[in-house]
């Protein structure tokens, strides 16, 4: 059986699309397919409450434009936003968020897990999301370093000062207990190899987190 996923990307920020994407087709396997969308309006990402519900706007939009002739939806966006909301739109079939894969793969594999974001500002967003999901008695910490340079659209592959801040991070996390990392933000795609080489834990990556998880949706429902 081979699966079609629909990746919404609700920010208009098309380079962060294609590192959604890359993260994503690295998941798939044999004969399935991805497409990848994002808005065409603000924000061009988001940083607060306010551009978040913008954000979810968006997601509903494109999904109802896009949703129709595929398996699988793949929210890429690292709050998770709308993922409740195309539920209901989308009754009998998966919609995955990349956090919420990511976590709950996370836990599947350990028991205390740190969560990685940039920006100290969106870390109570972070938080309620730990709580939405039911695990944040799971995580040990959120770490928000500041990392202008993972926002670039210039910036493609592994960044290494991007690198570097998540590194201070993660070293922060794991001697408050983390026994693994989930990397929290849609412009963390593809870190997570590097990451985990340095830091010798495993490293949660949302987007193939969520790949692999609707995979799972769909063959279970088969």
């Amino acid at each position: 059986m081979t699966y079609r996923y629909l990746l919404i990307n609700p920010n208009s920020s098309s380079h962060i699309t294609t590192r959604l994407a890359a993260s994503a087709r690295a998941a798939l396997e044999s004969g399935e397919t991805l497409s990848a969308v994002n808005a065409t309006g603000e924000p061009a990402v988001v940083r607060d409450a306010a551009t978040l519900a913008l954000a979810d706007h968006h997601a509903e939009l494109l999904c109802d434009a896009h949703g129709a002739e595929v398996d699988a939806v793949l929210l890429g966006i690292s709050l998770d936003g709308a993922v409740e909301h195309l539920r209901h739109r989308l009754p009998g079939r998966p919609v995955v968020g990349m956090t919420e894969a990511a976590l709950m793969s996370a836990c599947l594999r350990v028991r205390s897990v740190g969560v990685l974001t940039l920006g100290p500002a969106m870390v109570p967003l972070y938080q309620q999301r730990m709580v939405q999901i039911g695990l944040a008695g799971r995580v040990v910490g959120i770490e928000a370093p500041e990392a202008p340079a993972a926002f670039l659209p210039a910036t493609t592959g592994v960044d290494k000062a991007v690198l570097a801040a998540l590194d201070a991070a993660s070293a922060r996390l794991q001697a408050a207990g983390a026994e693994a990392l989930v990397l929290a933000g849609a412009v963390l795609c593809g870190y997570a190899p590097a990451l985990s080489a340095r830091r010798a834990v495993p490293v949660f990556d949302g987007m193939a987190c969520a790949v692999m998880q609707a995979r799972t949706l769909l063959r279970c429902r088969t």
